[in-house]
């Protein structure tokens, strides 16, 4: 009865399979979004991860990179990290975990929502990037995604596809050994799109991992070397499958 009387589709009410709760790598609290597993990056590649909007990638992205610890379904009672690094035993996650943890795993996250950017980070655009410059790749970022006529200006001024970017081109100066890159084509046109995927595909020239979120279907081929789709229920709960060619 609440299921069809509530309004805007605020309740769902779905059946999951037993088996599957041993596989439950997040759940923000009672009766909220459960993901289950987790994707595997691997070095030297680009993994994809494609799914409907609220499907959980913007989580997995976060669980990748630090800000949200995986509780693994305990909400009530967090797991240590010890717990969490022995439930991925014997798979890749376990020494990318250990590593994080331990804080010897340097991540670079490029956040979905970059119209936000502005009210954290402020000054032009020249200064913003050349301060994070790590790689002494800026010059090259700059060209291939066309932002040298926006370097004066100020960060506040840009439009969403300049903000995008600057942002991507913020992210890859960065030295790091993960860089994760929440819808790098929201905002760009189709030129600026193949840019940007390019800048992003050169950081595995120097063996870095790159995780992609993405919609656009035609930048993912490009992308990636491998996929993985998360399906589910928007929203309810969210499954990473298996590791798949593109």
């Amino acid at each position: 009865i609440c299921v069809r009387k509530c309004p805007f589709g605020a309740i769902s009410i779905v059946n999951l399979p037993d088996e599957l709760d041993r596989e439950c790598s997040h759940r923000f609290s009672a009766n909220s979004f459960k993901l289950f597993r987790l994707p595997i990056p691997q070095p030297g590649e680009v993994l994809g991860l494609i799914g409907k909007n609220g499907i959980g990638k913007s989580t997995i992205l976060r669980v990748l990179s630090g800000e949200i610890k995986p509780n693994l379904g305990n909400y009530e009672n967090p797991p240590e990290w010890t717990e969490i690094i022995n439930h991925y035993r014997g798979s890749v996650l376990q020494d990318y975990f250990l590593r994080l943890s331990e804080g010897r795993l340097r991540v670079v996250h490029k956040p979905q929502y970059v119209d936000q950017i502005p009210r954290i980070v402020k000054g032009k655009v020249r200064d913003i990037l050349e301060k994070v410059d790590e790689r002494g790749k800026l010059k090259d970022l700059v060209d291939s995604l066309q932002l040298n006529t926006i370097l004066d200006r100020s960060i506040e001024v840009l439009s969403g596809g300049e903000l995008q970017r600057v942002a991507i081109a913020a992210s890859a100066s960065r030295n790091a050994e993960v860089y994760l890159f929440d819808e790098p084509s929201s905002y760009l046109d189709v030129k600026q799109r193949l840019q940007s995927a390019k800048a992003i595909r050169s950081l595995i020239e120097e063996g870095k991992t790159v995780v992609v979120a993405e919609h656009d279907l035609a930048v993912l081929d490009y992308l990636s070397d491998k996929i993985c789709i998360i399906y589910g229920s928007p929203g309810v709960y969210g499954i990473v499958s298996n590791t798949h060619g593109v």
